[in-house]
């Protein structure tokens, strides 16, 4: 019996891996993680930001990013956007 051969479809995962609704779930899964970073440290100074990167011809990709001194501090001294992977 022939193995069955996989193809990969580059075009169709680009096309999905750009859609609204992938913008959406990474966008979900960034707040998360800054939420859990927000909460590690008891303050708000982690944020999201979103675009489309240019990794294999393009997809959603999320940062969360400390924006203060403060949440730079709690990242540096208590691990807290680490801790939120």
């Amino acid at each position: 019996m022939k193995k069955p051969k996989i193809v990969f479809n580059s075009p169709g995962f680009k096309a999905l891996l750009n859609t609204d609704s992938m913008h959406q779930v990474v966008e979900e899964v960034a707040n998360h993680i800054a939420d859990k970073a927000n909460s590690n440290y008891g303050g708000d100074g982690y944020k999201v930001t979103t675009q489309v990167g240019g990794y294999g011809g393009g997809r959603w990709i999320g940062f969360v990013t400390a924006t203060d001194e403060d949440s730079l501090k709690a990242e540096s001294e208590d691990s807290a956007l680490t801790r939120a992977l």
